[in-house]
């Protein structure tokens, strides 16, 4: 079976990696390094960072040649006993790849391990050389007593991320699970109890909620925390987290803060996977190369229906209040709405163009594309909400029926296979509202949807500044929109993206300008400024483009009707929508 050796070399930020293997065939020797991971939709050709490579079998130099930028071969046969020995520098700060310095390491095995294309599907083993008062967490099954660890296959291997230096490990147990809680980084003294009861309220509200058993025996949370980093990326029986150290809740505090409220959505999130992308899956994904990308129009039901479910499960499970939970999802329904680019894109092409289109933005994508992680969370909504009116059903039932068909079948959904059974679970033909929600680019029929709930949803003219929010409608007073989000700098602003439509891009200004006076004073606080102007008059804007001074006049355009602010008019009808939904009582015999 292939064995790695990793031996950390933190001053380098390199891992020395010792691969050996025994090789029969009379096929040459093929390594190959995924050029993306699971989960994370772009090609990040990992082998960029390999900076050393070199071979020996049965003890004397082999030759490995570079085929393509993420394969190496043996010249020859090579029959026998082989060592492959590369470094891989270790510097990035996020889910998805390697890091290392003298404090910590952590790698996703994608970003790690060659596969040895004829020793795929057998056991895998890691022994870590790592410092001796490093401790280490990973959900890798690990030998007894030593610090080696084995794998099923190549696959199971590279779906067990491992951080190591000083951890924090907290435990709890949800529904007879273990579960783990582990904690690296440096980060404040926190309310430790609080933050275990409230992970461990959620995982056992999502473990209730699907049938059982459940998709592990086990399961880890990797949480580093540092300073403005977010990020998340799902595995069968762990994730990998990055959080703002601020995040986690403070000791003595009755509330829970709008970033520890984020917090717990992204641990909702990222568990809910383990049913919801990790057992359920499209077939496009679950069979993919990860040496090319997988496309598939259906990310909108995976990370969409997640995104929905995530702050859904945190007020089912008492972690936060209906308010807070509406506040929440205003705050989606703006940003959504703001967006030019849903006019352009629909979540189906959003879905497919994700490796070439949201995972790579530039300064135009408000304008071109939408979000399949918000804007399929409102559309997930809307199908929950929609079903519930026209039936004894809900989108639970749906994701309900998906897991025990998964757990009867372990087979994957080809592309149609999705909305087929949703209509067979629920006995709807939901084809027409499917066609609006993934395949057409019209707004969604959100007003009418969050009736059903009890919910008024308004639309109101309010400052850029402004999220959105719930309760009694506030004061609407003018307010003017730029149509462009910039950086405010201490004497002027830099333009980032330019929106379709608003009154920076019909003075013809561009990402990048630099306005440094607004009728000639200078851009000291320029959304207060601009607020200060009437709509409809005409201003004049110094800017800078490529260190050239330029003067453009811009008319001031009035704040749009696109802040979403919710009123509750029916509580019993928003409590039954809010409220964990009964187990399913009847049939949910699959297609």
């Amino acid at each position: 079976m292939p064995h790695y050796t990793i031996t950390p070399l933190p001053q380098q930020h390199l891992f020395q990696i010792q691969l050996r293997f025994s090789h029969s065939s009379q096929e040459p020797v093929r390594l190959t390094l995924p050029n993306w991971v699971p989960g994370s939709y772009m090609i990040r050709e990992f082998a960029r960072h390999v900076v050393h490579i070199e071979a020996s079998c049965n003890g004397q130099p082999a030759e490995l040649q570079a085929i393509n930028k993420n394969t190496w071969q043996s010249a020859q046969t090579g029959q026998g006993d082989w060592l492959v020995e590369y470094h891989v520098y270790a510097f990035d700060l996020s889910v998805r790849g390697c890091y290392l310095d003298n404090e910590r390491a952590f790698f996703d095995g994608a970003a790690l391990f060659f596969q040895v294309a004829s020793h795929s599907e057998e056991p895998h083993q890691v022994e870590l050389h790592f410092p001796a008062h490093w401790q280490t967490a990973t959900a890798l099954p690990r030998l007894s007593g030593s610090s080696l660890y084995q794998a099923r296959h190549y696959r199971h291997l590279i779906d067990c991320p491992l951080e190591a230096g000083s951890l924090e490990i907290l435990e709890f147990t949800a529904a007879g699970i273990p579960h783990r809680l582990v904690l690296s980084g440096h980060y404040p003294d926190f309310d430790r109890q609080r933050l275990l009861a409230d992970t461990q309220a959620i995982c056992a509200a999502q473990l209730q909620f699907f049938p059982s058993p459940a998709p592990f025996e086990h399961y880890t949370f990797l949480l580093h925390l540092g300073g403005h980093i977010y990020g998340g990326l799902e595995h069968s029986n762990s994730t990998a987290l990055l959080a703002d150290r601020s995040w986690l809740p403070e000791k003595n505090s009755s509330t829970a803060s709008s970033n520890y409220s984020q917090l717990l959505g992204l641990i909702s999130h990222e568990y809910f996977h383990a049913w919801n992308v990790k057992s359920i899956k499209p077939a496009a994904l679950a069979q993919s190369d990860l040496n090319q990308e997988a496309y598939t129009r259906l990310l909108w039901a995976f990370e969409g229906i997640t995104s929905y479910y995530d702050d859904l499960f945190l007020v089912r499970s008492g972690r936060i209040s209906p308010a807070d939970y509406l506040e929440q999802l205003a705050h989606t329904l703006t940003c959504v709405r703001r967006n030019p680019g849903r006019r352009q894109q629909t979540l189906a092409q959003s879905s497919f163009h994700a490796w070439d289109k949201y995972y790579k933005q530039n300064e135009n994508s408000p304008n071109a594309i939408t979000s399949y992680y918000q804007q399929g969370a409102l559309a997930a909504l809307c199908l929950d909400l929609a079903i519930r009116q026209r039936s004894p059903h809900s989108l639970d039932t749906v994701m309900q029926a998906l897991y025990q068909d998964w757990l009867a079948r372990q087979s994957p959904l080809a592309e149609t296979e999705w909305e087929e059974f949703a209509q067979h679970i629920t006995g709807l033909d939901l084809s027409e509202l499917f066609d609006h929600l993934i395949r057409s680019t019209r707004d969604l029929p959100l007003e009418s949807c969050l009736a059903t709930a009890g919910i008024r949803l308004h639309w109101l003219p309010l400052p850029p500044s402004h999220k959105g929010g719930c309760g009694s409608l506030p004061a609407v007073s003018p307010a003017n929109d730029f149509g462009a989000r910039f950086q405010q700098n201490s004497s002027d602003i830099t333009l980032s993206h330019v929106l379709t439509g608003g009154s920076a891009e019909q003075a013809g200004l561009a990402p990048g300008d630099r306005i440094v006076a607004l009728n000639r004073y200078s851009t000291t606080d320029f959304a207060q400024q601009w607020q200060q102007q009437t709509p409809g008059s005409q201003v004049e804007l110094h800017y800078f483009r490529h260190g050239v001074l330029h003067r453009t006049q811009a008319t001031v355009q009035a704040a749009r009707a696109d802040t979403a602010w919710l009123t509750i008019e029916n509580p019993a009808a928003l409590d039954a929508w809010l409220q964990p939904a009964p187990a399913f009582s009847g049939s949910l015999q699959t297609p």
